[in-house]
């Protein structure tokens, strides 16, 4: 596949078709009379004289500065007015592999480096804009379906400053996401910070009061020693006699009681990656 390649010189002619051999052409700042300048080459190392003397073709070479805005004025070797053409912008240019101040329309770039360009409608695959790598490129201005979101859309960036064309919201701080399906809101009331951090346990088991259920099963014994004195034909002596189906004395109060509770620390320090949230102006 093939592209159209652009004039190589700007040739100028008369009226009558003719070249305008020896015709002038004077370049100014967009609507000013203030001179500004062309050049030689696509360099910009050599500037042309103003006004520019056309060849024996009613040719010149005319090489714009980047975006920047011209006024023209086409006169003949005597200095009579041709014309006037005011607000002259260069046309972009692929420069090694690089496009230059270009209008890309419905394309497709691939493993691009794009300088001053305005994307829209396109696929861009690999492309590094204003940037090192496209990891850690910043879009700072959208265009296309972009431009036309409704001002008051609120979107999330991962990026500190919001793009041009948008507002940082900073009247959520420190907060978590959660998505809902139904009438989004906001809530809650301790910090992302604090609730995602190392949290100690600690306290005391409620009351418990045991009943005669919840007590081992267990037992008493005991012996009673009670004298008996027994009198035979004038002899006496004394015997012991074991006595059962009695109780020991009662003791304790019957009052509840607690447990202290303390566990290792939980870590709850979960990682997590900042956004901003911004507002279409």
């Amino acid at each position: 596949m093939a592209n159209l390649g652009p004039a190589p010189k700007a040739q100028f002619f008369t009226a009558d078709g003719q070249p305008l051999v020896g015709g002038k052409v004077y370049t100014y700042a967009a609507g000013t009379t203030t001179p500004l300048a062309t050049y030689t080459s696509s360099s910009g190392a050599a500037a042309n004289p103003n006004p520019i003397i056309l060849d024996g073709r009613g040719e010149c070479n005319l090489w714009f500065s980047p975006s920047v805005t011209y006024k023209i004025k086409l006169t003949d070797s005597n200095d009579v007015e041709i014309y006037v053409v005011d607000n002259i912008t260069s046309s972009g240019y692929v420069s090694s592999g690089v496009i230059v101040d270009s209008s890309i329309v419905n394309g497709t770039i691939s493993n691009a480096t794009i300088t001053g360009a305005t994307i829209s409608g396109g696929t861009v695959d690999n492309v590094i804009i204003g940037a090192t790598s496209p990891t850690t490129a910043t879009f700072t201005t959208f265009s296309g379906a972009w431009a036309s979101l409704p001002a008051g859309t609120k979107m999330l960036f991962v990026q500190t400053a919001a793009p041009t064309g948008w507002t940082k919201l900073t009247t959520d701080d420190n907060k978590a996401l959660r998505i809902v399906s139904g009438t989004a809101g906001t809530g809650g009331s301790v910090a992302f910070t604090t609730a995602f951090s190392s949290q100690s346990i600690s306290g005391t088991v409620g009351d418990t009061t045991l009943d005669i259920t919840q007590i081992p099963s267990h037992a008493h014994s005991y012996t009673a020693a009670g004298g008996v004195t027994l009198v035979n034909g004038g002899t006496s002596f004394s015997a012991l006699i074991n006595a059962s189906g009695l109780t020991t004395g009662a003791a304790g109060g019957g009052l509840p009681h607690t447990h202290s509770l303390t566990t290792s620390a939980i870590n709850l320090a979960v990682q997590y990656v900042d956004a901003i949230i911004a507002v279409k102006n």
